[in-house]
C-alpha cells in the first residue's frame, strides 16, 4: 500500500475547501486505498490537520478511525462558522470592514485602514471579547482555545505509543526568530526535540495550534509556556514539508493542499489585489523552496546509484481549487465566516477532490501541477 502525507496550506476560512479535499482523501483511507502516514498544516490548514490527526488516533481506550476524523473535522467547522443570529451580523460587520479596508476612494486611490490602529492585545479589545456573549455570540465563536478543547477533549488521553499518523504545525516564534514546528513524533520520541540553527521541533499542545493561526493584528500572540512566543506560520512554513522526507522513513507521495494559488491572471493593480497577491506570495514561496529541494533529491536519485540506495522517490502533487474560484477570492474573503461561503467551498472541494482521486495515481506532478496556465 503506497503511503500518503498531506500539506494542508493556511487562508483563513477558505480552508473550509481543505475541509471538502479532506473529507474524500479520508473516505479512501477508510477504503483502504493508500496509507495517510502523516499531514501537516499551518494556521487555518493546521486546524484542519489537527482535526483529522486527533480522529485517527487512538484515545480514551479507543481505536480512531476515518471515519471520526470525518465527523470530527465538519462538526468542528460548523461550529467555528457564524451560526447564531449575532453571529451572522458580527461577521457581516467585521468581513465588510475588510471590505471596506480594501476598497479605494476613486481618482485618488487611497483605501481606509480599518484594523490598523486596533491593538489586539489593548484593553479595548478585550472589553468587546467580554461583551460579546451578552449580545448572543457564543464563547466557542470567538475563543478558538475553547473551541478546540470542546472539540479534542480527550486530548491528554492520546495513546502515544499506537499513533501511526504523524501531524506537523508550522508557527512563527517572534522572539529569537525561530522556525518551528510542532511535531507529534516529539511526543513520542522526546528525545527529538531539536533548537538548533533558528529551527526548533518540538512536541504537539493544542495551544500549537492556536499559535500557528495568530495573526498578530488580530490575535494577541501567544505565549507557550517554555517554548516561546508565537505568530502565525504564514511567516516560516506553509506548511511544513521537509520533516516529512527528512528520515530514512520518507512517504511516497506528498499532496499539498493549496488553498493560496500559485499564479493571478494579470499583474495586481488595485490595493484589494496588491493586498492579496503579497498575501498569497508570503504563503507560497517558502512552501515552494521546500518542495522543490525534495524535486532536487527526487533528480538526485535518478543521477546516483549510490544515493538512491539510501534515499527514495517522493511524488509531490497538488490539489488545488479551480481556476475562476482562486480568481474571484480576496484577502478579504479569508475572514468570511458565514456557513453559505464556507459551505460553498467545501462542496467544491469535495468536487474537485473525488474527480481527482478517481483518476490517481495518473494525475500531475509539481511543479507543472501546481499552475493554471502554461507558462
Amino acid at each position: 500500500m503506497r503511503t500518503v502525507v498531506v500539506a494542508c496550506q493556511g487562508g483563513g476560512i477558505h480552508a473550509a475547501f481543505e475541509v471538502g479535499v479532506l473529507t474524500e482523501i479520508l473516505k479512501d483511507v477508510e477504503r483502504g486505498r493508500f496509507e495517510l502516514k502523516g499531514i501537516s498544516g499551518t494556521s487555518a490548514g493546521a486546524l484542519c490537520a489537527l482535526l483529522v490527526w486527533y480522529g485517527l488516533a487512538p484515545k480514551n481506550g479507543a481505536p480512531g478511525s476515518a471515519a471520526e476524523a470525518v465527523d470530527i473535522l465538519n462538526r468542528f467547522w460548523g461550529e467555528f462558522v457564524a451560526c447564531t443570529p449575532a453571529e451572522s451580523i458580527l461577521n457581516f460587520l467585521t468581513y465588510g470592514a475588510f471590505q471596506v479596508e480594501e476598497a479605494e476612494i476613486p481618482v485618488l486611490g487611497l483605501n481606509a485602514p480599518v484594523f490598523a490602529g486596533l491593538n489586539p492585545a489593548g484593553l479595548l479589545y478585550k472589553t468587546v471579547a467580554a461583551c460579546l456573549p451578552s449580545v448572543g455570540i457564543r464563547k466557542q465563536y470567538f475563543d478558538l482555545d475553547d473551541l478546540l478543547v470542546r472539540t479534542c477533549q480527550h486530548f491528554a488521553k492520546i495513546d502515544w505509543p499506537r499513533v501511526k499518523t504523524r501531524l506537523l504545525v508550522g508557527a512563527s516564534e517572534v522572539v529569537n526568530g525561530f522556525e518551528t514546528v510542532f511535531d507529534t513524533d516529539v511526543n513520542k520520541y522526546p528525545e527529538r526535540r531539536k533548537v538548533k540553527h533558528w529551527r526548533q521541533q518540538l512536541p504537539l499542545t493544542l495551544s500549537s495550534i492556536t499559535a500557528a493561526g495568530t495573526l498578530p493584528t488580530l490575535r494577541a500572540t501567544e505565549h507557550i509556556e517554555g517554548a516561546g512566543y508565537y505568530w502565525d506560520g504564514l511567516y516560516s512554513q506553509n506548511p511544513p514539508v521537509r520533516e516529512f522526507v527528512a528520515d530514512d522513513d520518507a512517504p511516497d507521495e506528498v499532496w499539498v493542499l493549496r488553498i493560496n494559488p500559485q499564479q493571478w491572471p494579470y499583474p495586481p493593480q488595485t490595493n484589494a489585489e496588491i493586498q492579496d497577491r503579497m498575501n498569497e506570495l508570503m504563503g507560497n514561496l517558502s512552501l515552494n523552496k521546500e518542495l522543490d529541494f525534495i524535486q532536487k533529491v527526487n533528480d538526485w536519485n535518478r543521477r546516483y546509484k549510490d544515493f538512491a540506495a539510501h534515499h527514495s522517490h517522493v511524488n509531490v502533487r497538488t490539489i488545488k481549487m479551480k481556476e475562476h474560484t482562486a480568481d474571484e477570492l480576496r484577502y478579504s474573503s479569508k475572514f468570511n465566516r458565514s456557513r453559505n461561503f464556507m459551505d460553498q467551498l467545501s462542496a467544491e472541494g469535495r468536487q474537485v477532490a473525488r474527480d481527482w482521486l478517481d483518476r490517481w495515481p495518473n494525475v500531475g506532478c509539481y511543479p507543472e501541477d501546481a499552475a493554471y496556465r502554461n507558462l
